[in-house]
């Protein structure tokens, strides 16, 4: 795991934790959530970096129990990137999407590698090249991992708008045919389907 530079008394003293009373982990992974909820991405990726360090350093303590330090590393990539700091964003993301998940212990958290590739698509939105070959990267590492890229429902739908947009075939087709199978009930999700099936009929 490879942290970027942060600051650690800055991080700190958003959560007043004191020297000799030190949080833990997974205290410190709640009220970096909290802050995310709030919108104040900055703020929450300074939190996740201490709380992934926090995570290693309890994980060397005591290995009872897998290191949870990648799920706060990830989660600082996502914070970092919606901050839109993205040169510090992308090699975390790139850090979860090469992780070992169910090799380290944390099967259940293996769909952060969607997560990861989800934030990455969004900063090619405007490079239609560069998007189409994230794209395909994804559905080959999810593969590997065991997910059939895109499950998350939310990441079908904006990564359908933009492939309609950037007229990438292929992805419409996938993205489309998985919300389909869905059934979705909202207006909103049924009109952009429409416009999948619009496209890919070839109108204009």
């Amino acid at each position: 795991m490879n942290l970027p530079t942060f600051d650690r008394d800055a991080a700190r003293a958003l959560i007043k934790e004191k020297a000799d009373a030190p949080f833990s982990a997974f205290d410190i992974g709640d009220r970096a959530h909290r802050r995310q909820d709030r919108q104040l991405h900055a703020e929450a990726a300074l939190l996740f970096c201490l709380a992934a360090e926090r995570a290693d350093a309890e994980h060397r303590a005591n290995q009872s129990k897998p290191n949870q330090a990648m799920n706060h590393l990830v989660r600082a990539g996502i914070a970092f990137n919606r901050a839109a700091e993205i040169e510090t964003a992308e090699p975390l993301l790139r850090q979860a999407i090469a992780f070992d998940w169910a090799g380290q212990g944390l099967l259940n958290d293996k769909h952060m590698v969607e997560w990861a590739f989800f934030q990455l698509l969004l900063n090619a939105r405007h490079e239609a090249d560069r998007f189409a070959h994230l794209f395909d990267e994804a559905v080959s590492r999810c593969d590997e991992v065991g997910r059939d890229y895109t499950v998350i429902h939310p990441h079908q739908e904006e990564l359908l708008e933009i492939a309609i947009g950037m007229g990438h075939r292929s992805i419409v087709e996938r993205l489309a045919g998985k919300i389909a199978d869905r059934r979705p009930g909202k207006k909103a999700t049924k009109e952009l389907l429409a416009r999948a099936k619009a496209f890919l009929a070839g109108a204009t």
